[in-house]
């Protein structure tokens, strides 16, 4: 498991703020590395009197997505507060805010600002009175942003009192609400609520007065199924399982949201999270050295004119890093398009750079100059004959439907059986042929050929061949 790689990157983050309040922690970015169009449902304070005023619109980005209050909430119950992303469909929304998050404001501020109840209560009456309008202005302002705006908007509420615009974070009830999720999440999931006393965490191996059950950014085991758990599909028991205390849940769910945000990559259209781990527990310098070599690494890709695969380029720079102070785990991962829960599909873990270096750099070289593969592929943009390279590219094309399996027993050296590969190559030869007989589009026969045996040339020069 990499959960205390995440912590480590989360301890890092949380030294670079420190300042921050608890809520903040816990508030994300709506569209990482992207910015959001932020729709703002406004409202005007006058008196004693609340009133819709109409509908704006501003940007939001890594600098100031914080004031916004994003958290994603579960599928049922709506995002934690009302800033949500927008799909189009405002009606369902906004029942959920009528009849769910409204309620939940209304019934923190009973606990910590009572003296608010009154005005949540009242801004939720003018909501309700403008409803439909409110519905019809949202659905007019999300269609002018066009496609590619529409692919990251949201919305929230905003309320103007003596001439200033407040958000809603703003409001303590509302920083309550996030900061509350965010530890809930941390023990409280399917119903059940797992919370173990005087235990030793998982992650930092310090025995605490609290441990949680759900904490895991990850999920390496599903606890909503029988057999899962301990004490027999009692999902409470779960800290029993996977122990993690309060200080190390807050680092993690730091250190996952710096990893969806910066080391979330694609690998020939399969996404997966690039995890760097210290070979020395707790060796935070080193953790620190090994983020900025990926960041330059990433400044070089967006600013290098010659690459022609960004996938390649990325495992050839981990290749030429010449130090032991970290592995690598590549965590791929299926996320579901509408609960926007990730699935894992496969986990290289504990990779050194010198394995990159052999898989991407050294093998690649050794196999390229055989003279089969002179003037055989088209050029990269001048479309002129050149000659055909080995890229992870040609591994995808032979080995579409299990991938991730070749990709495993590749990285981890785990032997390819002779009649399995050929099998393989004849198949894609032989449907290239097919479509070539119907009038499709096709590959040059030489050229595809060429790419089978320069496969299997690279997989015998790494020993992986068997009879």
């Amino acid at each position: 498991m990499q959960d205390r790689a995440v912590s480590e990157i989360g301890k890092l983050e949380f030294r670079k703020n420190a300042d921050l309040k608890p809520f903040e922690l816990y508030t994300e970015e709506p569209y990482p590395n992207k910015v959001c169009r932020m729709l703002l449902v406004e409202f005007e304070l006058n008196g004693n009197q609340i009133q819709y005023k109409g509908i704006d619109q501003t940007n939001v980005n890594e600098e100031n997505y914080i004031k916004f209050g994003y958290r994603k909430g579960s599928p049922r119950g709506g995002d934690i507060i009302f800033t949500t992303k927008a799909s189009g469909d405002f009606t369902k929304k906004l029942n959920t805010l009528l009849n769910i998050q409204f309620p939940n404001l209304i019934e923190k501020a009973e606990k910590v600002e009572p003296e608010k109840v009154d005005f949540y209560k009242k801004w939720k009456v003018a909501f309700t009175e403008n409803r439909e309008l409110i519905d019809k202005n949202l659905t007019a302002a999300y269609d002018n942003l066009g496609k590619d705006g529409q692919k990251t908007s949201a919305y929230t509420l905003t309320i103007t009192e003596n001439g200033e615009r407040g958000l809603l974070t703003n409001f303590l009830s509302v920083q309550k609400l996030i900061e509350d999720n965010g530890v809930e999440g941390s023990y409280k999931k399917y119903g059940a609520i797992s919370k173990g006393k005087n235990n030793t965490c998982s992650i930092c191996h310090h025995t605490k007065p609290l441990v949680f059950g759900f904490a895991s950014p990850y999920k390496y085991s599903t606890v909503d199924k029988p057999g899962t758990v301990s004490g027999f599909f009692n999902q409470k028991k779960n800290w029993i399982n996977y122990p993690i205390c309060e200080d190390c849940a807050i680092n993690m769910e730091l250190g996952k949201n710096y990893i969806t945000k910066n080391l979330t990559k694609s690998f020939f259209g399969k996404r997966y999270y690039l995890i760097p781990k210290t070979i020395i527990p707790g060796d935070l310098n080193s953790l620190e050295d090994a983020l900025s070599l990926f960041e330059n690494i990433e400044y070089k890709r967006k600013n290098e004119e010659q690459i022609t695969s960004a996938e390649d380029f990325l495992m050839e720079e981990i290749g030429k890093i010449n130090n032991n102070i970290f592995n690598l785990t590549l965590l791929f991962f299926e996320e579901n398009r509408t609960t926007k829960a990730i699935k894992i599909k496969m986990m290289l873990e504990e990779i050194p750079p010198s394995r990159f270096r052999k898989l991407f750099l050294e093998t690649p070289k050794s196999i390229n100059d055989n003279s089969l593969f002179k003037d055989l592929d088209n050029g990269y943009k001048n479309k002129q004959r050149q000659d055909l390279r080995f890229s992870f590219r040609l591994i995808k094309k032979f080995f579409e439907d299990n991938f991730y399996e070749i990709t495993y027993k590749i990285f981890m050296g785990r032997p390819i059986h002779q009649k399995e590969l050929h099998k393989r190559l004849m198949e894609t030869i032989r449907t290239n042929h097919n479509r070539k007989m119907k009038g499709e589009t096709y590959e040059r026969g030489d050229l595809l050929i060429g790419k089978a045996i320069l496969v299997q040339e690279y997989l015998k020069k790494l020993n992986l061949i068997i009879n």
